[in-house]
């Protein structure tokens, strides 16, 4: 078993554990990178880092494969975009702020940005910080998903632009899950502190907590940035990352796995780090006292997740995933410089597999086979391809394919029509509407996300043309 571990980390670059790692006989490292390792062979994962506290002590931290298309190995050192973990940042520095009186969590929004309004001018002033916080503004998961697209601008003007965006729910019913939460919270912030966001956790948080590798911007970064790799059809490639500053507070902070477990160690102990506090006592348990009801057991506290005694979040962006789980002494953060989408709970479960093996378990998860999922896709988009070639042809030999039997033309309308312009409308309609805009779709999905919006088009077009030409045939059947 020690040789086949040796081999599969000598092929993902796993590096060495360093000596204060091996002091601590307790955790079972052999198997736990052995999991890592073959899970993300399976899962076609570049690179990650792996990192573990209990107490106030750190256990383990790794990394595994490379960071980039260069091949440069991943260490603990190495910085990752961490998605939605990030909320958790952002609740803490409004935590900072309230333990201070610069924040009131029963407060208006509108306290603290006078100029912010939605569709709904009687529901924006109702709105409180705490909604936000706990997820249960009323804002949409929807229009969270379509401002992954727009937050190129600061903070301020993304704000200022949710002018035409509707509440779905009354503010304050129920939980529902939305970026844009952690947008305006970010907003608060840099209100409250007179300070940008990424100042005012750069000073009050990276800082203190020591973590020296965390930054609120890829042009702020002087270590190794991971590369973000995405499928394209099933193919593992690296693609470059939008430019995001108005969505940094709900998902685009950076981080790594080193200065992660700094940040664990202060969770798990009521907000302070080796002597240093970052937050009240009280404020810290608030931030883990469940709030909102989710689904089963699950409640959402202030940008963290509470089942029961496990406190969690994951992130995921366009290219990179992230995991934190804090659970009885323990904390596990787990960081990857990739995501499929349509494999995300294998991705959920390499936290599983570990945090069973800590405790002493077999990791028994089951991690799905992406090769089989895409072969299954590139088949449709062959019959999808092969269909589409066809109707472009038949569509260019029309003159020489016209036949003047009404039923033929009956039966060729009616394929048109269904193949052409039905089925090419409900998904360039209905996606968009029942999952996510197509534009959110290109930049997540990319390869099938373009695919999925390039054939419809072309199908709608030849069918429209079709469809004239159908018509004038018609005619002249009738004279």
């Amino acid at each position: 078993m020690k040789l086949i571990l040796i081999c599969m980390a000598a092929a993902l670059g796993l590096s060495a554990p360093s000596s204060a790692d091996a002091e601590r006989p307790d955790i079972d490292t052999d198997t736990i990178d052995n999991f890592i390792v073959s899970a993300m062979q399976k899962l076609h994962i570049p690179g990650a880092a792996l990192g573990i506290v209990k107490g106030d002590q750190l256990l383990y931290q790794q990394g595994y494969g490379y960071a980039g298309p260069d091949k440069t190995p991943v260490t603990p050192q190495t910085s990752f975009v961490i998605g939605s973990v990030s909320k958790s940042f952002t609740a803490l520095a409004v935590m900072q702020l309230a333990d201070q009186g610069r924040i009131d969590l029963e407060a208006p929004v509108q306290q603290y940005l006078p100029w912010f309004r939605l569709a709904d001018e009687a529901a924006s002033s109702k709105l409180l910080v705490k909604h936000l916080l706990h997820q249960t503004s009323g804002l949409s998961t929807y229009d969270g998903q379509k401002s992954l697209t727009k937050g190129n601008q600061p903070i301020e003007q993304h704000l200022r632009s949710l002018g035409g965006t509707r509440l779905t729910e009354p503010v304050g019913s129920v939980f529902q899950y939305s970026n844009l939460n952690y947008d305006i919270l970010g907003g608060i912030i840099e209100s409250a502190s007179g300070m940008s966001y990424k100042e005012y956790i750069n000073k009050h948080i990276f800082i203190p907590l020591h973590m020296n590798n965390s930054f609120g911007s890829p042009d702020d970064v002087t270590n190794l940035l991971a590369a973000g790799y995405q499928p394209v059809f099933g193919f593992m490639l690296p693609t470059r990352q939008a430019e995001h500053q108005g969505t940094v507070p709900s998902g685009y902070l950076i981080s790594s796995v080193e200065d992660m477990t700094n940040y664990m160690i202060a969770q798990l102990n009521k907000g302070d780090f080796r002597g240093v506090s970052v937050v009240s006592e009280q404020s810290a348990e608030l931030m883990h006292r469940p709030a909102a009801p989710m689904w089963g057991d699950n409640f959402y506290a202030m940008g963290w997740t509470v089942n029961n005694n496990r406190i969690y979040h994951d992130g995921s962006t366009e290219n990179t995933y992230s995991k934190i789980v804090l659970e009885g002494d323990y904390g596990i953060v787990l960081l990857t410089n990739s995501i499929d989408f349509f494999h995300i709970d294998s991705y959920d479960q390499l936290m599983e597999g570990v945090s069973r093996i800590l405790h002493g378990n077999e990791p028994m998860v089951d991690i799905a086979d992406p090769d089989q999922t895409y072969l299954v896709i590139g088949i449709i988009v062959l019959i999808a391809l092969a269909y589409t070639a066809r109707s472009v042809y038949t569509l260019i030999t029309w003159r020489s394919r016209l036949t003047t039997t009404r039923l033929k033309l009956i039966m060729h309308a009616l394929e048109v029509l269904l193949l052409n312009i039905v089925i090419p409308l409900i998904i360039l309609l209905l996606v968009p509407k029942l999952l996510v805009p197509w534009s959110v779709i290109f930049v997540f999905l990319v390869g099938i996300g373009h695919f999925m919006f390039v054939i419809p088009v072309i199908l709608l077009t030849v069918g429209a043309a079709k469809a004239v030409l159908l018509l004038l045939s018609i005619r002249k059947l009738e004279l």
